[in-house]
């Protein structure tokens, strides 16, 4: 079996687990307990934070113990998106005009996490305006459209960092930078990015709010955060005004701002994760991308150049190193994964959508459907081989070639 499926899920790493065991068995206590079994818990979480604060997101170990509130953890990225577009809807006053409805930019190709909130505080709770910006043939934004898009009452400027199926990279940087010159929220969805790419707080032009996912860095499923640069609430007339949670009202756990008993295994987890993340990102980024340039070179040399068409970016600077979006000439997709997957772990787009229909993704970046019904999504992690590679190019390939051999015995 041979797994093609990073950008899904990766493996649970083993430093990661070893690094989390300790606090299944002998420090099992709540954080918040005052006695003697919440305080290694909570010197542990907070290690954690100053990890992925220092590790992935660039901070010095002063500004990392300083700014550890800035690090909220949550249970998972789709938590974590809907988290900063509440945030900056609750700490923005409302307009004086538009109707009292506050206005939100976005792409066209965001993840559901993003996606299907706005289209809820759209059309059915009637909070908000939202501009949805296309993305180009590769699947990305160009700066000047989100900025052109903004209007006197935007409260935000959420964008994505890495499109979780083609691997396309969005200019965050200049989108976050001219955010903070006009006082406007920007929140980057950077699930898919951190551990393939930089995320380092300079890189992405420092914005206000960015989520990050354990499960996508070899940290377990189940954890995952939200940054939120310290101050950015109470500038420009942002404040909020109420110290209870924003989604998750209780206990008063993270700040003040998430109710609920932390998981400490899984925060401990995701420390260790990104500090490896960040130690092995060069080699890693590069293993990667030699791994998917192998892959499409077997493809296209099996079935013919014409037949295969990798969809995102050509140019590798600005796409994810380990993402393969190729599509395959009128096959379909689904039947293809259904041939191969006992073998060959892919997906059609990304993991929670399916394969019942073209991606919206897809459509958006205009792939003509011959290529859009068969395409799929190979994303590959440290541990691909060249092995790997020569083994699934097979396998695919003699299922593309089989699904072809069908349809011509159906139409002949």
């Amino acid at each position: 079996r041979i797994y093609m499926d990073y950008n899904g899920t990766t493996p649970v790493y083993p430093e990661v687990l070893q690094s989390m065991m300790p606090y299944f068995h002998d420090h099992f206590g709540n954080p918040s307990s005052s006695h003697i079994y919440g305080s290694e818990p909570r010197r542990a979480i907070n290690h954690a934070r100053k990890q992925i604060l220092q590790y992935l997101l660039g901070m010095s170990a002063d500004e990392a113990t300083k700014h550890l509130s800035s690090l909220w953890f949550t249970s998972c990225g789709t938590e974590s998106d809907n988290l900063a577009i509440q945030l900056a809807l609750q700490s923005t006053p409302p307009p004086s005009s538009s109707n009292g409805r506050k206005h939100i930019v976005t792409s066209n190709v965001e993840h559901p996490a993003v996606a299907l909130y706005l289209e809820h505080l759209e059309t059915e709770t009637k909070e908000i305006d939202v501009t949805y910006v296309p993305v180009d043939t590769e699947g990305r934004v160009a700066a000047k459209d989100v900025i052109a898009a903004i209007r006197p009452n935007t409260v935000l400027v959420t964008l994505m960092f890495a499109n979780n199926e083609s691997g396309a990279l969005q200019p965050v940087k200049e989108v976050a930078q001219e955010c903070r010159k006009r006082g406007i929220l920007c929140h980057t969805d950077a699930a898919q990015a951190a551990g393939k790419v930089s995320i380092l707080l300079e890189d992405l032009g420092c914005p206000d709010l960015i989520s990050i996912v354990g499960h996508k860095l070899g940290a377990p499923k189940g954890i995952a955060a939200l940054y939120v640069r310290p101050g950015c609430l109470q500038e420009h007339g942002r404040q909020l005004l109420h110290n209870h949670g924003i989604l998750l009202i209780g206990g008063g756990q993270e700040f003040g701002r998430r109710g609920g008993t932390e998981n400490t295994p899984y925060i401990v987890g995701f420390g260790k994760a990104a500090e490896l993340g960040r130690q092995n990102l060069n080699k890693n980024a590069l293993h990667m991308e030699t791994m998917r340039a192998l892959l499409l070179a077997e493809l296209q040399e099996k079935l013919g150049a014409s037949k295969v068409q990798p969809n995102g970016p050509a140019d590798p600077s600005k796409r994810l190193p380990n993402t393969l979006s190729v599509g395959f000439d009128n096959i379909h997709s689904g039947k293809l994964l259904t041939t191969i997957g006992q073998r060959v772990a892919a997906s059609a787009g990304a993991t929670c959508h399916g394969a019942a229909s073209i991606s919206s993704v897809l459509m958006a970046m205009k792939v003509p459907e011959s290529f859009a019904r068969g395409t799929l999504r190979l994303s590959f992690g440290p541990h691909t081989s060249i092995n790997d590679i020569q083994q699934a190019s097979e396998i695919i390939a003699d299922a593309v070639k089989k699904q072809w051999e069908e349809q011509r015995s159906i139409s002949a």
